[in-house]
């Protein structure tokens, strides 16, 4: 009965697609395939970009992850797509193998080759693509190893629809909102370290999580706890209500260790929820932060004394925090919406399309033969 209910909801999700297909008028059409639903780059990167593109006059369709195999060659064929746009290579359904002969585009926001089991089924997927749309410059640096046509795009957001409270109206509360924060280890020490120090010079500071991971985090919100500080976590959310949620907070911290691999390939993922709701932000001096935060517009140091000064004043002032924040909103608007990352897709899908459709998928080239490709570790962070 469960197989029956789930092939019926993986063909009424193929059907849904039809109609939009049948409006399509004589514009550009672009075929997104994400390895995730309406969630994270799955909704940022995939969804909203694709709404984007439609409003410009293409037929931008999104695949959804649920379909199997014979549904997505049968989709191909109906859409016939003049480009796709290959989501990362987390799911296996979806490859050069699905797209040979196509042209299309390997978009990619997280820097999953440092796990060899991604790395190779990766560098094929990049080889055989037209392009490559990454998003941030380290992630950039490796594709282009494979694929010399690589445009960093980073991730842009709608502005949530709802208004948010003035910082006069909220409470010191310090939000760190990385999903399973417990999985990153040298940012959540980093982070205990400096809330401790914050505990330590002012009283009734609290600290918001996102995730379940409390019983897995190494006691470390027993020892901020301990420190004074009021620790909760919040359960995982839909991108609409996480964003809601940060209407409370005073301050949003974002370090980066890039002495986790991992870490290197990060871009404004959480960051644009922070702008979005009007937070300022603390963040560490690594991968592109530097290149968006103008002055006045937030905190880039890697000096834990300027992260706890930093924190303390702004909990302080709600006044700064206002302003700071209003800065960094008009930046968000400006740099990071949906539309500016539109914009810098649509020029890299135009320039793919001018290009010759590959007939075969291409030979790895020699330095990626052998183990001779370059390392991950050995790239700079």
């Amino acid at each position: 009965m469960i197989g029956l209910a789930r092939f019926g909801a993986h063909r009424l999700r193929e059907l849904a697609l039809y109609p939009a297909m049948a409006r399509r008028k004589s514009g550009r059409t672009v075929l997104f395939l994400p390895c995730l639903g309406r969630e994270m780059s799955g909704l940022l990167r995939g969804y909203d970009v694709a709404d984007a593109l439609n409003t410009r006059g293409w037929c931008a369709v999104v695949l959804p992850k649920q379909l199997e195999p014979v549904q997505r060659q049968r989709v191909l064929r109906r859409l016939n797509p003049d480009i796709s746009v290959l989501m990362t290579s987390r799911n296996q359904t979806n490859s050069h193998e699905l797209l040979q002969g196509r042209r299309y585009v390997y978009d990619i926001d997280d820097a999953d080759f440092h796990d060899p089991v991604m790395a190779e089924r990766m560098e094929r997927d990049i080889v055989a693509s037209t392009g490559v749309i990454a998003g941030s410059r380290y992630v950039a640096r490796w594709c282009e190893q494979f694929q010399p046509n690589t445009r960093v795009v980073w991730t842009g957001a709608k502005p949530h629809p709802g208004t948010f409270p003035d910082h006069q109206e909220r409470g010191p509360l310090v939000v760190w909102a990385q999903s399973q924060p417990e999985r990153y280890t040298g940012e959540f020490d980093m982070v205990v370290a400096i809330m401790e120090r914050v505990a330590a010079r002012r009283s009734g500071v609290r600290l918001r999580l996102y995730g379940d991971g409390e019983a897995r985090d190494g006691g470390r919100s027993a020892r901020l706890r301990q420190a004074g500080v009021t620790v909760e976590w919040l359960p995982f959310l839909d991108y609409g209500a996480y964003v809601a949620s940060l209407g409370q907070a005073a301050v949003g911290l974002s370090p980066i260790c890039t002495e986790t691999p991992f870490s290197r390939g990060k871009s404004f993922g959480k960051i644009l929820a922070y702008l979005d709701a009007r937070v300022p932000v603390v963040t560490s001096d690594a991968v592109d932060h530097a290149l968006l935060f103008e002055p006045g517009s937030g905190v880039v140091s890697n000096d834990p004394d300027i992260w706890v000064e930093s924190i303390e004043r702004l909990l302080d002032s709600p006044q700064e925090r206002d302003d700071m924040a209003a800065r960094a909103h008009e930046i968000y608007r400006r740099r990071l919406s949906v539309d500016a990352a539109t914009d810098r897709v649509e020029a890299f899908l135009l320039d793919c399309i001018a290009r010759p459709v590959p007939e075969t998928v291409p030979e790895m080239r020699p330095e990626t033969q052998n183990g001779a490709r370059i390392s991950p570790d050995a790239m700079s962070a």
